[in-house]
């Protein structure tokens, strides 16, 4: 009785949670920049030096790059048009000559298969420079120090079915590919520590079964450890990772794609920790998924995943923290969304979606609903010892008319001082008399509510003399 009265509770608190914050998550109508012919991936970073996030899209038709400047309010502007390679599809972005700035890394199919580095410069980018990847058609690449030595190296796959990998020079340079059989069509791939032994390992989608692990030595070798069904009819498009339950181990959310465009199905496959997996769960997220990312879009602390439906659509998928995503939504996001990933455009603690939109020549930005703006000040500062000060902490929509509802939170350091609901103003406030002399950090930590994700406003550094 007692163990069912526990299932019991358990469900009750869950279904009340996701009743609660059923509204957080959400984001608004999709806004539309134009970007080139076949718009095919994006990247993000801020290659200008204004501290704000920009996008880098590289369209495949007409073979360029195109700069939009992100601007405080989440929105963008035209920036320069790079000329790119022939064929040119996936884009990274990476310091990859240690000067601090976010450099281009992207895949050329022909006439030489291969990448195009344009490192950045106070000046802009400067000319590209093409090195072979190992392999014939690249579909995606990641960036990552897979050696150890501090240096950025690039991995490579390839539609011919071949594993690159670039060392990095740590000028912007590479050296000649390694290579290995990943047996089948390359399409995606990850790098992350899979066996928990503090070396990066890669998995790739494709592998004519789904996707495969290459375990990494450090040393930026690998070695195949095993291939794994994804759920889907054909492969792994698109692969993303995260800790899903709560467990400590990475596991992965796969976009399956299908040639037919027949497969509707994005899995979570849960990893065991010593880089083997469990079966796939799969989830209805719409036509011809192509694409995935992770990030919590509700700020309930666990991670959520976004699918690019090619259909026109983003779909979001809500996790539990136990390894389910009980709660699935989809926005509209142009014709056909081929590539998304997410980001925090306008500084409002809430993650938002950018979506390449394939047949529409564009990117697609959809804001998130559930930021705000955490101000905090203080009465008197510096204040006599002794003497009452207050603090106060105004919590205030970004992008939507409701005013903010719960509570602040007021701690000196980490010890907490008082909880204090909003008034109707979206205001909270705190007087004590109580801090000794000195100097002393004031954290305000708001708890969200069904509408606004939680959020925590700048220290107030509060000296007491």
């Amino acid at each position: 009785m007692l163990r069912r009265s526990l299932r019991l509770s358990t469900v009750l608190l869950f279904l009340v949670s996701a009743a609660a914050y059923a509204s957080r998550g959400r984001f608004l109508p999709a806004v539309s920049y134009p970007t080139g012919t076949d718009p095919y991936f994006v990247a993000i970073g801020d290659f200008n030096g204004d501290g704000k996030q920009d996008l880098a899209v590289v369209n495949y038709y007409d073979n360029s790059i195109k700069i939009l400047l992100g601007k405080e309010n989440g929105t963008f502007q035209s920036g320069k048009t790079l000329s790119g390679c022939m064929d040119s599809g996936a884009i990274q972005t990476g310091d990859l000559n240690g000067d601090s700035r976010a450099d281009l890394i992207v895949t050329c199919a022909g006439p030489v298969s291969g990448v195009m580095v344009l490192l950045n410069s106070a000046s802009g980018f400067l000319a590209p420079t093409v090195y072979a990847s190992g392999g014939t058609n690249p579909n995606s690449l990641v960036i990552a120090d897979l050696d150890g030595d501090g240096i950025l190296d690039v991995v490579v796959v390839h539609a011919s079915g071949i594993l690159g990998f670039l060392k990095g020079n740590g000028d912007g340079s590479f050296q000649a590919p390694s290579t290995y059989d990943v047996g089948g069509l390359a399409d995606s791939v990850v790098a992350a520590d899979f066996n928990g032994d503090h070396y990066l390992d890669l998995v790739v989608g494709g592998c004519d079964i789904g996707a495969c692990l290459f375990l990494g030595n450090g040393d930026g070798t690998f070695q195949f450890s095993l291939g794994f069904s994804t759920g889907g009819e054909v492969h792994a498009g698109g692969l993303a990772y995260g800790d899903f339950n709560g467990d400590g181990h990475l596991d992965l959310a796969v976009a399956n794609t299908s040639y037919s465009s027949s497969d509707k199905f994005a899995s979570i496959i849960l990893g065991n920790g010593d880089g083997s997996f469990q079966p796939p769960a799969s989830y209805t997220v719409g036509k011809s998924p192509q694409s995935v990312t992770v990030a919590d879009f509700n700020g309930d602390g666990v991670p959520d995943v976004a699918v690019a439906i090619g259909s026109g659509a983003v779909t979001v998928m809500y996790g539990r923290g136990d390894g389910s995503f009980p709660l699935i939504r989809q926005f509209a996001a142009g014709l056909t969304a081929w590539f998304v990933t997410a980001a925090d455009f306008n500084r409002d603690r809430a993650e938002d979606l950018a979506v390449v939109d394939l047949a529409g020549d564009g990117v697609w930005i959809l804001l998130n609903s559930g930021g705000t703006f955490v101000t905090a000040t203080s009465s008197e500062n510096p204040a006599p010892a002794g003497q009452p000060v207050t603090f106060t902490a105004t919590i205030a929509p970004s992008l939507i008319s409701t005013i903010p509802t719960g509570t602040v939170q007021f701690a000196d350091g980490t010890t907490i001082l008082a909880t204090v609901p909003l008034d109707q103003n979206g205001v909270a406030s705190y007087t004590t008399s109580g801090l000794t002399t000195g100097t002393h950090t004031i954290r305000t930590k708001y708890s969200g509510d069904s509408n606004f994700n939680p959020n925590t406003g700048q220290p107030i550094v509060q000296v007491i003399q």
